[in-house]
């Protein structure tokens, strides 16, 4: 804890700077320096210095941070590091020194108490005695040094005979043993020596943690006490602190092992020794056990107390020792700090303290990044002010008074803004002209930031160039008239305070020129410069660079006058356009401008003139009807015309569309199997055609061949043959063998071989012929034997019936004389043998009835069996 003298200067220093509320804005810094050492390796305590000297504010930082209470013109240095030091007054501007970089070697005596333990044996006069003690020496550095203990006893040497080194070591060793014989209490001091050494200074530089404390921390660095308490029982008091809370009757439980540690001093607990004493208000559940339960109400200071004793003595019977207080504190907290003001606005890289308004000098503060951060930004603790920077963007710091241990539960926040970064520095609005005009002028917005007052600079740059440079004319206002230009320009507005060296950017501004169009660039073509009467063209043009309207325009005056919006097909259209109609001739060009802009339309470099020409009259044919065969072509005709130029005549079959068929006159037509209708149409040199398309009906005509189905007979059986064909034709059937009449269509054929007979039927008038096939199977008939002689010699052993393979749905029935069935046979591939039954029949006289098929007649007779 520091020390109230430390308290007195730090709050001393915030008199000096509670009135910087707000960071210096004037053009002249400070001038901080730091005065180094001849060395830059020096002993610890070696200060550094800074300037200038006077009525300033000082900072002073180690590795960039700011180092706790280091606000004097002076720093003792104790640790390795890169030092730099903030300065400020009341009339400049605050500034940070360049970087020194020292290296410190840290002498400091140091040691504790490594081992305690009673040595046997005890003395028989006095309770816990002897007591060896072993020391840790933990002095830096770890070589070097030379050391020199004394022991002292109040502010005397001890006794030699009551206190002895032993185990070999003296009081020059560098970790000696104790031996005592006597109880008490002993001081232990060490002093080193090493090579920052300075007899005139033999306690070495004053400690800087606490100077008033030399129990804690001796006032030299090469010189380190500790205390140590022979058999006598300690009470090691704790204590505990802690904010208030407000709440009606809140309270806390501790136990007794938070509040103290009863030290048995290497001896064992008396029974029944044990006595905590505690204030009105404050309830224990047992004071006379180590460990009790003591409740205290959340406010205010509760003082208690507890004795004992080991097997030797009382903690209390130390002689010239008081009974140990044990403190428990609950503080109240402060309320929110009050600041002067929210926020304040600093230059891009600069510092600013944020100095509360104290209303009770007991009061500290600490800053935190944000409202529930549990570290606070001034990391050497509480203090009356903090040091932000360098600040390079808005931050807002949050900011909890402190009074002892506790903090206020609210925090107030303060906003640092950076000016370059929290103007509204923009400027508007991007333009397209026409090259040497004026653009409209450029507004800018207010710059302003609080009371400061920006300073405006506007800036251009043509294409082109590679930086920008103060614009022409009237150049320092918020806002901005061009002058006339000639080719594209970017604009900028920049924006400096007093003070601050970065000016800050507004967004660029783009006057884009527009160069003039040239007529050449602005092509137009067409598909046609002739049309037909009734057709129009197409036009086409080149797209220019750039965002261009387009518009076509037609004139029926000349190429360079009269010229309107033309009609027809949206004409913005720049790649295409189609004129809605054409009655006469017409000139046609397009115009180009640059959109969203008051820049002249520039017409194509000319114009195209589109003439009309007149449709060819409808052909006329020699014959409007013909005629052919089935499978035939007729040939049709047109009577040339009056036309002075040529015409080609296009052969159709529907009477508008389609594909052509052919073209010419005369012109044949494809074969022909139905009733056909043909158009036919002019065609100019120019592709004009004639508006209608003359017909021409060609009728086939219907003759047609029939000989019939083709039919088996038996041979010798005779056929009427069923020839047909066209109403009055004539007919003619081939070879003529065979038939009664070959000249008419149903002839009588007697063929006695298969024949195939040709019908031809024709049309005498147009020589139109059409024939048909038919075949007459004729099968031979069957030949009958009337005896055979089954009597197994293998000849004439079957009834062989000739030609009956030739009917396969032949049945074949024999019977007795008295009309018995002895044989029935479907087909006939088993010849009968004169069997019934697998039984040879009697020689005799058999009937037999043959069926060929369903049409034919049966064949009957006998057969006899013979030997």
């Amino acid at each position: 804890m520091h020390s109230f003298k430390s308290y007195l200067l730090i709050f001393a220093i915030y008199l000096y700077s509670s009135s910087l509320l707000h960071a210096q804005t004037t053009a002249t810094k400070c001038g901080a320096a730091i005065t180094p050492p001849a060395a830059t390796t020096v002993c610890s305590g070696t200060q550094l210095t800074a300037t200038p000297s006077g009525n300033f504010f000082y900072q002073w930082q180690k590795d960039g941070v700011n180092i706790p209470n280091a606000n004097t013109r002076t720093l003792p240095l104790e640790e390795s590091g890169s030092y730099r030091v903030i300065v400020r007054g009341a009339s400049c501007a605050a500034d940070t020194s360049a970087a020194v970089a020292m290296t410190v070697n840290k002498e400091e005596a140091l040691f504790s108490i490594d081992k305690r333990e009673r040595v046997n044996p005890q003395s028989a006069d006095t309770c816990g005695i002897p007591v060896k003690v072993t020391l840790k020496n933990e002095s830096k550095p770890a070589t070097g040094l030379t050391y020199t203990w004394e022991i002292l006893e109040g502010e005397d040497p001890a006794d030699p005979k009551f206190v002895k080194y032993v185990e070999g070591t003296s009081a020059t060793s560098e970790n000696p043993i104790l031996q005592f014989y006597k109880k008490g209490q002993y001081k232990i001091k060490l002093r080193i020596k090493g090579a920052c050494f300075d007899p005139a200074n033999p306690d070495g530089p004053v400690d800087p943690v606490d100077p008033d404390d030399p129990d804690a921390e001796s006032d030299g660095r090469y010189v380190h006490e500790e205390t140590v308490v022979i058999v006598y029982p300690q009470v090691q008091p704790q204590g505990f602190e802690e904010c208030e809370d407000p709440t009606p009757g809140a309270t806390i439980t501790l136990s007794g092992s938070q509040l103290a540690t009863l030290d048995l001093n290497l001896g064992t607990l008396r029974p029944g020794s044990i006595t905590w004493t505690v204030p009105a208000g404050v309830t224990i559940d047992n004071p006379n056990i180590e460990n009790p339960q003591i409740t205290f109400p959340k406010r205010g200071t509760h003082v208690l107390s507890v004795k004992f004793a080991n097997e030797c003595e009382f903690s209390d019977a130390l002689p010239g020792s008081q009974v140990t207080r044990i403190e428990v504190t609950f503080s109240p907290r402060p309320p929110k700090p009050v600041l002067s003001r929210s926020e304040a606005f600093v230059c891009a890289g600069g510092t600013y303290e944020l100095a509360p308004t104290l209303n009770d000098p007991r009061r500290l503060y600490n800053f935190y990044a944000n409202e529930f951060s549990t570290t606070p930004l001034n990391t050497g603790g509480p203090a009356p002010s903090y040091f932000a920077g360098p600040i390079n963007g808005r931050m807002v710091i949050y900011v909890a008074a402190i009074e002892g241990q506790c903090e206020s539960f609210e925090r107030t926040p303060f906003t640092l803004n950076v000016i370059q970064q929290d103007i509204e520095n923009s400027i508007t609005a991007d333009q397209t002209i026409c090259a040497n005009t004026k653009p409209v002028a450029l507004n800018g917005s207010n710059a302003q930031v609080g009371t400061t007052r920006p300073i405006y600079l506007w800036e251009s740059k043509a294409t082109g160039e590679a930086n920008f440079s103060p614009a022409a004319g009237t150049n320092n206002q918020q806002s901005y008239s061009p002058e006339a230009l000639t080719e594209t320009t970017a604009f900028r507005r920049t924006v400096t305070f007093e003070g601050c060296d970065v000016p800050n950017l507004s967004n660029e501004v783009i006057i884009n020129v527009l160069p003039v169009i040239d007529p050449s660039t602005n092509v137009i073509q067409t598909n046609k410069t002739v049309v037909c009467k009734g057709d129009v063209p197409t036009l086409t043009g080149n797209l220019i660079s750039g965002d261009i309207d387009y518009l076509w325009e037609s004139s029926t005056t000349s190429a360079t006058t009269g010229f309107i919006p033309a009609v027809g097909s949206d004409n913005t259209n720049g790649a295409q356009f189609t004129p809605g109609f054409i009655t006469q001739t017409t000139w046609y060009r397009r115009t180009a401008k640059y959109k969203n802009t008051q820049c002249e339309p520039v017409p194509s470099a000319e114009a195209i003139q589109v003439t009309i020409d007149e449709l060819p009259a409808g052909p006329a044919v020699k014959a409007t009807t013909a005629s052919t065969c089935q499978g035939g072509s007729a040939v049709l005709e047109v009577i040339p015309g009056t036309s002075t130029t040529p015409l080609t005549y296009v052969w159709y079959t529907e009477s508008s569309g389609g594909t052509p068929i052919g073209s010419g006159t005369p012109f044949t037509t494809p074969p022909l199997t139905q009733n056909t209708t043909f158009y036919v149409e002019a065609v100019n040199a120019n592709k004009c055609v004639s508006q209608q398309r003359t017909s021409v009906m060609v009728t086939v005509l219907p003759i047609t061949a029939d000989a019939g189905r083709d039919t088996t007979i038996i041979e010798g059986q005779s056929i009427t043959l069923r020839g047909s064909g066209a109403a009055g034709a004539t007919y003619t059937w081939s070879p003529a063998t065979g038939l009664s009449n070959p000249n008419v269509a149903n002839p009588v054929a007697t063929p006695t071989v298969t024949t195939t007979y040709t019908l031809t039927v024709s049309n005498g008038d147009q020589d139109c012929v059409a024939t048909d096939e038919v075949t007459i199977t004729v099968i031979p008939r069957i030949r009958i034997v009337n005896t055979f002689s089954p009597n197994r010699d293998g000849i004439n052993e079957f009834w062989e019936i000739e030609n009956i393979q030739n009917f396969p749905e032949a049945t074949v029935e024999i019977f007795n004389r008295y009309g018995a069935q002895v044989f029935k046979s479907n087909g006939y591939s088993q010849p009968w043998d004169g069997t019934h039954n697998g039984n040879p029949l009697p020689l005799a006289t058999y009937y037999y009835i043959i069926r060929l098929n369903k049409n034919e007649k049966p064949f009957t007779g006998s057969v006899t069996i013979i030997k």
